[in-house]
């Protein structure tokens, strides 16, 4: 079963996912998977994660390089006058990395050259999405996002989180009221973390919507599929008033949800008590 890839010759892949998202309670609701917020309090010395996945030449970090190089208009974008915001996020992403691993990115600058996001976003495995105020309302201010799980950054500029959450099925009727009032309330002094979760039929984490990521198999085998996790973080930053997400993405083989049979049933149990809409959505419509 093969497929085109024209960017990335390795996927790194992890052996065991640190997070299973699946299991987190409230996920199913009376017998239907339920659309969760599923927020809790981030402790800033843990806002970045690396790891092996994210090092070495075939890894996140090393990858978003030639993706940037080869996808530019897709994986980045940015609305005019973000250019303070962006500057304020990507100070303190390189404070963070110095005050965190000062050995490694002691003396570590930003490329001047390149848009502040971009900047950022090459030093770390996380891909960055910022929301700023426009006209009284909080819209989508820019992204640097190499790894975008078959959506289209260039769409979602200027759009209100409503709006960006608009063709995700049943998320707004489920979650709209409750992530206006979480972004509302958020403050620089409180930042927080939540994760989600997808199967999909490629390993790749540069899955874009406008096709660029290459062919996808047809019909592939349920041995066949990935586990792909995201930790999302939010932060408000005092001297903008911009809220950041970062999203950090781990892949694996599905084959590693047999060495915990109670994980891969609940797995199973979340997709099985997913509506159609949201079975087609998560393009898990065929698996059985």
């Amino acid at each position: 079963m093969g497929r085109v890839r024209s960017t990335i010759s390795v996927v790194p892949l992890v052996s065991e996912l640190p997070y299973e998202p699946w299991r987190e309670r409230g996920s199913i609701l009376a017998g239907e998977f339920r659309w969760r917020l599923g927020v809790r309090p981030l402790d800033l010395a843990n806002w970045i994660e690396l790891g092996p996945d994210a090092d070495g030449p075939d890894g996140w970090i090393a990858q978003k390089a030639a993706l940037l190089g080869q996808h530019a208009s897709t994986v980045f974008g940015a609305l005019d006058g973000i250019e303070p915001a962006s500057q304020e996020v990507a100070d303190a992403v390189v404070d963070h990395l110095r005050w965190r691993w000062p050995e490694r990115f002691g003396r570590t600058t930003l490329d001047t050259d390149l848009h502040p996001l971009v900047a950022a976003s090459r030093l770390v495995p996380e891909d960055l999405v910022l929301m700023v105020e426009r006209d009284g309302r909080l819209v989508f201010g820019g992204g640097s996002v190499c790894f975008p799980n078959r959506w289209d950054l260039a769409s979602k500029l200027g759009r209100s989180m409503a709006e960006v959450h608009e063709p995700v099925a049943l998320l707004n009727a489920t979650l709209e009221s409750e992530v206006d009032r979480f972004l509302g309330r958020l403050r620089p002094e409180r930042s927080f973390w939540r994760l989600g979760w997808g199967i999909i039929d490629v390993p790749d984490g540069y899955t874009p919507a406008d096709g660029t990521g290459g062919a996808r198999p047809i019909d592939p085998a349920a041995s066949e599929l990935f586990v792909r996790v995201e930790r999302e973080t939010l932060r408000r930053f005092p001297g903008t008033g911009c809220v950041l997400f970062t999203i950090r993405t781990y892949i694996a083989p599905i084959a590693v949800m047999e060495r915990d049979p109670k994980s891969a049933a609940t797995l199973a149990a979340a997709v099985s008590a997913m509506s159609a809409e949201v079975r087609r959505y998560k393009d898990l419509a065929n698996l059985g």
